[in-house]
């Protein structure tokens, strides 16, 4: 048993560990006498392709199609940090200095932050650290010597949108030592302004009930384009809040990147008056591996070096040597023309996406968006009270705004016979026709269109860059962002058009598919076997499940759910290899089985054809399905009787042999000095597949062939009719003589015996009858 045990389990597992402890002996002795420059190259573009070079079934990896000049600069200057890093201590430190001092003149004049200092850095939250940091040793003297304990009385509180980046308060706390408790999340308004803005007076109120119970408000986050929606907080009245309560102002976001403009909205200019902001000007130059850069105003320099705000480390200083490479060679000219190129595109999306009634672009920012005739009326209906320099000053905003955009366009599909697109989400729906809301779409399905336009438009226009983000007020949107995906894409006009155009073929088809979507619910109810499967999230033609007979009428739930899951996936699979594979795909449903989902189709698409091919498949499936279980309980059923017969065969032996022959030694002499006859040898069993019959094996090993009984069979399974040829069917010999008028029998002549209808010849068995030679087809059982 030990042996036995050893030769089966530990042997083989030795010898596997064995081979692979000599796998990483090999890599260790190439490892440490080195490998070639070019094997090594050719290893790293594999992986940079691959990701996995042991897994070539992964997707490739793009490369961008539309690196600049700027971008190869901004590369070659990781090069050269790297090399500056030999250079002797004090020449370092004097090249250091000049490239950061330069920087950040630059970036504080070109994005309108006069008279601060920067801090540079690979995590764009990590900024927001430092400077919380930096907060936290003003406010609390004692902060650089007790640490913790000069904050027990009197906790921080750090204020952020609930429409801010996800944990990036979490981040924050936990970088600084801070308890959650230490955050309060604002809510969005939720009455008037944006529904993805900071609500202005719940803050004030919070700000109030944490100073009157011993808490000390230190720092709110504004967002300058929030991360989905791209919508502006009102700066101005929160710099006003903080100022009246001592709290420190950070701003962060992509709409910032319009401070470099000409023309800048006020609601963006107000981020002047900040203490500090976090920009990223490499993502919106196009410039990799460059650092965001954080700019802050403090009057004590000491603060800065205790917040961590300036590194001694001078080889994390020079991170900034790569934008400062870009800039001189873009210069003040050609940095404006990329972000007002970017602003061009919001612009002209914004303008073709009006001209599409099923678009909805009523997520946008108020405050910064200016594309509607509306907005512009309003805007330039100036209210001409006050003093003669306020009326001058309203009327250089509206005249500086009409040409600025936010830079993020945030459009939906909506539903056709749902609420009208220019309602307010606060008016009232006292409307007495109602017949439109009845035929109004689920938010669910409606997420789910917006979802498949989004997959189809990024597989069909790459160039533009399209995100599906997920609002909590309005739903499943795209995202357009040139601030972002520009650089890199090479998004240009062109690119827009041929986006709108596609975007209107799309949506003739999501609308014909919507409309088509009763009508193919009517027909699959029609079909028996098929049940129409309600699932709101699905964006297509709808969901159908096919349900065989042999189910319906097993009261088994957990044997029925697994077979519903077996028959329903291979009908997916089946129909996925068909000519219109890409229209099914697998869709689980609420009872935890696998149900067909049939997505979007043509103008034209005959629902009858699609419906009638799922039904024909799934019956194919259940005549196959059907045809293996009779099959399965066939051959258990005759291996039962075959056991059974040879059991009462072996007693019948046993009493006609007589006890004697049963004892060991005495039975051998016995049989020896009278042989028993061969007639009393116990025959075997065969199972006939094609007739459920079990014949006896006498025949089989004394004609050395298996003989087709002359008996009627009963068709297990559907076949298609085969065509007749008149012949008789051979009758073997056991001396091998044939009269004249026969032919010895052949192996084609049984390959050529007709079947009657219906009849299935799985039993059958081709040889001749001198060889000795068989193929058994059925299932013989012999003891």
């Amino acid at each position: 048993m030990e042996e036995g045990f050893q030769k089966m389990f530990l042997e083989p597992s030795l010898k596997e560990m064995s081979e692979g402890l000599n796998d990483v002996m090999k890599q260790m002795d190439d490892y440490c006498n080195g490998k070639k420059l070019e094997e090594v190259v050719n290893n790293l573009e594999a992986l940079i392709i691959h990701g996995d070079p042991e897994s070539q079934d992964l997707p490739k990896a793009v490369p961008p199609k539309n690196l600049s000049k700027a971008s190869h600069v901004s590369m070659l200057g990781q090069s050269v940090a790297a090399y500056c890093t030999t250079l002797g201590p004090s020449h370092l430190r004097k090249l250091t200095t000049r490239i950061i001092s330069d920087t950040t003149l630059w970036m504080s004049r070109i994005f309108r932050f006069d008279d601060s200092s920067a801090y540079y850095h690979n995590d764009d939250r990590e900024g927001l650290v430092r400077v919380c940091r930096l907060a936290l040793n003003a406010k609390y003297e004692k902060f650089a010597t007790e640490g913790f304990n000069a904050l027990y009385t009197k906790p921080p509180i750090i204020y952020i949108s609930a429409a801010s980046r996800p944990g990036l308060g979490q981040f924050v706390c936990t970088q600084l030592g801070l308890p959650l408790s230490s955050l309060c999340t604002v809510p969005c308004n939720t009455m008037f302004g944006s529904q993805h803005t900071m609500d202005i007076a719940t803050l004030e109120r919070l700000i109030k009930d944490d100073e009157g119970s011993s808490k000390t408000p230190l720092l709110v986050v504004a967002n300058a384009g929030t991360p989905l929606a791209g919508h502006t907080d009102n700066i101005n009245r929160l710099r006003a809040i903080c100022d009246d309560y001592g709290v420190w102002l950070h701003a962060e976001g992509h709409n910032l990147s319009t401070l470099a403009l000409s023309t800048v909205p006020s609601s963006i200019l107000a981020a002047k008056r900040v203490n500090s902001m976090t920009i990223s000007p490499g993502v919106w130059l196009g410039l990799p591996g460059t650092p965001a850069v954080t700019l802050y105003k403090t009057a004590d320099p000491a603060m800065s070096l205790a917040a961590g705000l300036c590194s001694s480390q001078i080889q994390e200083r020079l991170c900034c040597l790569p934008l400062w490479l870009s800039l001189q060679h873009l210069g003040y000219d050609g940095i404006v023309q990329k972000l007002k190129h970017a602003a061009d595109l919001s612009q002209h999306m914004s303008q073709r996406l009006h001209s599409i009634g099923a678009i909805n672009i009523a997520v946008y920012n108020a405050q910064s968006f200016l594309g509607k005739e509306k907005q512009e009326k309003k805007q330039q209906t100036i209210q001409y009270e006050g003093s003669l320099t306020d009326v001058v000053r309203k009327v250089i905003q509206v005249l500086s705004q009409v040409d600025v955009v936010s830079p993020v366009v945030v459009f939906r599909y909506e539903d056709p016979h749902g609420p009208g697109l220019d309602k307010a989400p606060y008016a009232n729906d006292s409307s007495d026709d109602t017949s439109n809301h009845t035929l109004a779409l689920p938010k669910p399905i409606v997420n789910a269109f917006n979802t498949w336009l989004g997959t189809e438009l990024n597989k069909r226009i790459p160039e533009v860059g399209i995100d599906v983000v997920d609002l909590e007020t309005d739903g499943v949107c795209l995202r357009f962002s040139p601030m972002q995906s520009a650089p890199y894409n090479g998004t240009s006009a062109d690119d827009i058009d041929n986006f709108v155009e596609c975007l209107k073929q799309l949506l003739t088809v999501l609308n014909y598919s919507n409309e088509q979507r009763p009508g193919f619910q009517e027909a699959v109810e029609c079909r028996e076997n098929l049940i129409y499967v309600d699932i709101q999230s699905h964006g297509g033609l709808g969901v159908v499940q096919f349900v065989p007979e042999y189910v319906s009428s097993n009261k088994n739930e957990e044997q029925n759910k697994k077979e519903l899951i077996k028959l329903n996936g291979e009908l997916v699979q089946r129909l996925q290899a068909g000519e219109t594979g890409a229209l099914y795909f697998a869709v689980p449903t609420e009872a935890e089985t696998v149900a067909v989902g049939v997505g979007m189709v043509n103008p034209g698409t005959d629902l009858d054809e699609v419906v009638d091919l799922i039904w024909v498949t799934g019956k194919e499936l259940e005549d196959s399905s059907k045809f293996l279980e009779t099959m399965t309980d066939l051959v258990l059923k005759g291996i039962e009787e075959a056991q059974k017969e040879l059991e009462k065969e072996n007693e019948n032996k046993l009493i006609e042999e007589g006890v004697l022959r049963q004892i060991p030694i005495v039975g051998s002499l016995w049989s020896w000095y009278s042989p028993p006859p061969k007639e009393a040898q116990i025959k075997g069993r065969a199972l006939n597949l094609s007739s459920g019959a079990l014949e006896s094996t006498e025949n089989t090993y004394k004609y050395h062939m298996q003989v087709q009984q002359d008996k009627p069979t009963t068709p297990t399974r559907k076949t298609a009719p085969r065509r007749k040829t008149p012949s008789t069917t051979p009758t073997p010999s056991v001396d091998g003589d044939h009269s004249s008028s026969e032919k010895p029998l052949q192996k084609r002549d049984l390959e050529e015996t007709p079947m009657e209808d219906g009849q299935v010849g799985d039993g059958l068995v081709n040889s001749h009858p001198e060889s000795g030679n068989s193929s058994t087809t059925g299932t013989t059982t012999r003891h």
